[in-house]
C-alpha cells in the first residue's frame, strides 16, 4: 500500500509539470484575481448547475432558464480570460480522464 501512494505522489509531480496543468493553473489564478470574470464564472456556474439538477431530476427546464443560459454562455465566451479559462479546464480535465482511463484499462 505504501509503494502505490508513493507512486501516486510521483504521478501527481509528473502531472503538475505538465504544460496543460501548468496552463490551467495559470488561468484559473488569472480568473481568481479579475472580479468580473470571477462573478461572471461563479454565475455561469450556478445556471449551469441549475440546468444540470433539473435534467437529472426530471424536472422541466424553463425557457426563461434556457434564455438566460444562453445569454451568459454568449457573454462569457466573448470574455478573453473565460474563454481561455475554459479552453484550459477542458483540456485539463480530458487529461485527466485519459489518465483515468489508463488507471481503469481492462488489460494491465
Amino acid at each position: 500500500m505504501e509503494e502505490i501512494l508513493k507512486k501516486a505522489d510521483e504521478l501527481g509531480i509528473m502531472i503538475k509539470d505538465t504544460d496543460v496543468y501548468i496552463k490551467f493553473e495559470r488561468l484559473s489564478n488569472d480568473v481568481e484575481n479579475n472580479k468580473d470574470a470571477s462573478l461572471l464564472l461563479k454565475k455561469y456556474n450556478e445556471i449551469a448547475m441549475t440546468i444540470q439538477q433539473k435534467q437529472e431530476s426530471g424536472l422541466p427546464i424553463e425557457k426563461f432558464e434556457q434564455e438566460r443560459f444562453k445569454d451568459i454562455s454568449i457573454t462569457v465566451s466573448s470574455n478573453q480570460i473565460l474563454s481561455k479559462y475554459i479552453k484550459a479546464r477542458d483540456r485539463y480535465l480530458e487529461f485527466l480522464m485519459d489518465i483515468h482511463n489508463a488507471l481503469s484499462d481492462d488489460s494491465l
